[in-house]
């Protein structure tokens, strides 16, 4: 078995980095509104609203960085996008004691990741049109592969159990820019597996582009007009069936 050791290398708590970041905003002054739920985004008369569950909200730019759920909302703008959804697994148990860092079984195409007196066991790659179905095979195929490599885990006290949708593009870039034909509509989607390494980025590139500083060489290699195409409303007819 070969190890390799990185030595620069960090994890960190998903929930705990977006509640400290919820902080910091409110403290800076910034409105969050939590738990409503995005109907569309519309984008004519030279109007720019967000229709949500929890009212509509009216701005000169709107930012879509809604993940897999980007795909569905620009439809709602007469545009698609090349964006699919890469579903991995995860779950936690307890471990004593657990990994001091992360660890990647290469092999099990599994990563283990401490946090707290738990471990977060995550993996898989799964490709259907159900984004949101979980299958409980996946996880027990992840435990088959990875049981052997943390032996003391109690693997039966499975918890949090959890599905989620990457997305993913077909050149594996991100899609960050202005949706063409909406220059008022930007886009901050598609960056595959690597999410939160690269959304400092790409909070900085889209800063950039609404303020015009943003960097052209960045801008092309990313812009969504490579990905994005004419949507055609298709009605099934149902009659006869």
């Amino acid at each position: 078995m070969v190890q390799i050791f990185f030595v620069r290398q960090w994890s960190l708590d998903p929930s705990l980095f977006v509640d400290r970041l919820a902080e910091r905003l409110r403290s800076d002054g910034v409105e969050l509104v939590e738990g409503a739920r995005v109907s569309s985004v519309v984008d004519r008369s030279g109007r720019t609203e967000v229709r949500t569950s929890a009212g509509t909200f009216r701005a000169d730019t709107v930012v879509i960085a809604a993940g897999i759920g980007s795909r569905e909302l620009v439809r709602g703008l007469g545009k698609d996008i090349d964006l699919v959804a890469g579903k991995g697994y995860s779950f936690s148990v307890a471990a004593e004691p657990p990994p001091s860092r992360l660890v990647h079984l290469g092999a099990a195409k599994v990563v283990l990741t401490p946090m707290g007196k738990r471990v977060r066991v995550a993996g898989t790659m799964e490709f259907e049109r159900d984004a949101d179905r979980f299958r409980q095979r996946r996880v027990e195929a992840i435990v088959a592969a990875a049981r052997p490599c943390l032996r003391h885990a109690d693997w039966d006290d499975r918890q949090e159990e959890w599905v989620g949708s990457r997305p993913m593009t077909p050149d594996g870039l991100p899609l960050i820019g202005p949706v063409p034909g909406h220059p008022r509509v930007l886009l901050a989607t598609g960056h595959n597996m690597l999410g939160l390494m690269l959304a400092p980025a790409t909070g900085r590139l889209v800063a950039g582009l609404l303020t015009g500083m943003a960097d052209s060489r960045l801008f092309s290699a990313f812009a969504p007009v490579r990905s994005v195409r004419r949507y055609s409303w298709r009605v099934r007819d149902t009659r006869g069936e």
